[in-house]
């Protein structure tokens, strides 16, 4: 009687490998999508609060602050205008980006600021590694004091939709009594 091993035992064992090495790879894949699912997350939120934070803060230290609706949360707009403390005219944007696209087709949606009577949107508050896909402006009134309330959603460039999620934030700004024109 020779000893070793069958064939159909080392196919056995091959087969046992084979399928250990599949789940092993299918949860390093995952590990890695969820990853890079999670840092897409980080940065889309970091920078839409970042930018959220300056438009408040923008908009609460303006002498008075110019909106192209009449007050009315269902009338988003892309824009809103603003005077600060010295009389300077200045305004944000949300560029480029659906559905209020009312600045041109540019191929970078973004949130920008101008000021100075000519507008020219050279004040970047989102970078180009984010995707915005809605950004509005609403203004309402709320217990006889007024709110612009600002939206946006974005995702991270370069990400698939299976890796990438999409972020939404909303800031709600108050707006000096005095501060309405």
């Amino acid at each position: 009687m020779r000893k070793g091993y069958s064939i159909i035992e080392i196919l056995v064992v091959i087969a046992v490998f084979v399928v250990l090495g599949i789940l092993a790879t299918q949860s390093i894949s995952l590990s890695l999508q969820s990853s890079k699912k999670s840092d897409s997350i980080v940065l889309v939120k970091q920078e839409l609060d970042n930018a959220a934070g300056s438009i408040e803060r923008l908009l609460q230290t303006a002498s008075y602050t110019i909106t192209s609706v009449d007050c009315v949360a269902e009338n988003a707009t892309a824009s809103v205008g603003f005077r600060d403390s010295k009389g300077a005219r200045g305004d944000i944007a949300c560029l480029d980006t659906s559905p209020l696209n009312f600045y041109g087709s540019s191929t970078d949606p973004r949130i920008a600021s101008s000021s100075g009577e000519t507008i020219r949107y050279n004040q970047r508050y989102t970078s180009g590694r984010i995707q915005i896909t809605n950004c509005s402006f609403s203004c309402y009134t709320q217990n006889s004091t007024t709110y612009i309330d600002f939206t946006v959603t974005a995702n991270a460039k370069g990400i698939s939709s299976g890796e990438g999620a999409t972020v939404t934030t909303s800031k709600k700004i108050y707006i000096r009594p005095s501060g309405r024109r």
